[in-house]
């Protein structure tokens, strides 16, 4: 069975992977960031998955109920269990009104409940298929779907493909493993097939061409590249060590904050020197590798900063809500210090456990970057708040003029406080404070 968890906490998915692998080992999880994503593309590939465990609070996103009154009527879209806080009788009723198959509570995740209710779809999803044919044209599984798209076909002997890690609005994205050695690398993947407008195409191709173009140990490797009739590639490096946003819900100390920052910022000093912005600048796309070292990642959106092409979506700027620059959330052109903005939300991020702005939608968060001075820090904090100043202010004029000065404002202004010990050992060529 293929299941997908819609939640804002990777560190929740995760304990949640675990805790079902033990008594499903044939399982295999999937695992969607709503905080960090958005909502899922109208392309999205629903039917690659058998169950779909959907969280009603997604933290800056709209509620899970939400999400499942828009995407329900949608090929493929798979039986569904609703999770919640709390044991709320009126928002179980509207979820299996909904369509939902079956409502829980978080803190019944972990018992048995979950896995039996996986077992009883697992089975209804076989007897339909038994009863049907699964591969015959224009089947139909009740809520299932049609049938699931196979593993891509590359023509390349290089890889293999191990499973599938997630999707976005037009790409999959798989752990292999080199056919030479059997390290592990990561596929990105877009299917020509799908009806791709040109614009994600360019988009891809764009993405492939900058990483190519960047070799610095704070950005993602990027190992072979191609395109074949019907799919476009990306082989990168796999981080064994996740991203930070991981980190962040786990919580961190001061000084492994601003360690933590310092990488950042030489990560976009080093795309910056070879004219390349960002644009989606987020804790998801900042990964660590098994040394501890950082690296910055998902350059989907990415741009020369004397592009003129605007690469938006149907609905809007690009970007992450929770982390976009004001100049770039108000449609206008951008250049570097959009990243330091986005850097200085993360830095916020960092230092405090929790974003500056919050809001029940996507568009009051960007409303409040637009026009709302951040909330400042905790007065223990305050030695940083010179710095977070220059990152977050609204008018580029005002902010640090590049990542270089970033780095330069880390090594002279916060040394000087008596910041806790820090646990663990900040990554090689990183500067220590304590």
């Amino acid at each position: 069975m293929k299941l997908l968890i819609i939640d804002s906490s990777r560190a929740w998915m995760a304990d949640v992977r675990r805790a079902l692998a033990r008594v499903l080992p044939d399982i295999e999880v999937s695992e969607y960031d709503a905080d960090q994503q958005g909502m899922p593309a109208e392309t999205f590939c629903w039917d690659l998955y058998d169950a779909l465990l959907l969280s009603q609070e997604l933290g800056d996103q709209p509620a899970g109920l939400n999400w499942l009154t828009h995407y329900r009527a949608q090929a493929g879209f798979p039986p569904t269990i609703l999770v919640a806080a709390n044991d709320d009788v009126y928002l179980a009723a509207q979820a299996i009104k909904a369509g939902a198959n079956d409502y829980l509570r978080r803190a019944d995740i972990f018992g048995e409940r979950l896995p039996a209710i996986l077992q009883d779809l697992a089975i209804q999803a076989e007897e339909r298929t038994q009863a049907v044919g699964a591969y015959s044209a224009g089947f139909e599984r009740g809520g299932l779907g049609a049938p699931r798209r196979p593993q891509p076909q590359l023509d390349d002997t290089a890889h293999r493909f191990i499973r599938l890690i997630g999707q976005g609005g037009f790409s999959r994205v798989y752990l292999a493993e080199r056919a030479d050695d059997g390290s592990p690398v990561v596929l990105k993947v877009v299917d020509r097939n799908m009806g791709l407008d040109g614009g994600m195409l360019r988009r891809f191709a764009r993405e492939a061409q900058i990483l190519a173009s960047i070799e610095d140990p704070y950005v993602v490797k990027v190992f072979d590249r191609g395109i074949t009739d019907d799919y476009g590639y990306i082989a990168m490096e796999f981080f064994a060590g996740g991203d930070l946003k991981q980190r962040v819900e786990r919580g961190m100390t001061v000084p492994a904050a601003i360690d933590c920052m310092w990488s950042i910022a030489r990560g976009l000093h080093a795309i910056h020197r070879e004219g390349v912005i960002h644009r989606d600048l987020k804790p998801a796309n900042i990964m660590f590798r098994a040394d501890g070292s950082l690296a910055l990642a998902d350059f989907g959106i990415s741009r020369r900063i004397h592009e003129r092409i605007d690469l938006t979506t149907a609905t809007g700027t690009l970007g992450t809500p929770g982390y976009i620059s004001p100049e770039q959330a108000l449609g206008t052109l951008v250049d570097h210090r959009a990243d330091l903005y986005s850097a200085g939300v993360i830095f916020y991020e960092l230092l405090t456990g929790r974003k500056p702005f919050r809001a029940e939608t996507p568009a009051g968060i960007v409303y409040q970057h637009i026009h709302t001075a951040p909330p400042p820090l905790p007065a223990r904090l305050a030695s940083a708040q010179p710095v977070l100043d220059l990152l977050l202010a609204k008018d580029p004029a005002d902010r640090l003029s590049s990542a270089a000065e970033l780095m330069g404002c880390l090594d002279e202004w916060l040394p000087s406080t008596p910041w806790p010990a820090a646990s663990g050992a900040a990554p090689a060529g990183v500067p220590h404070w304590h």
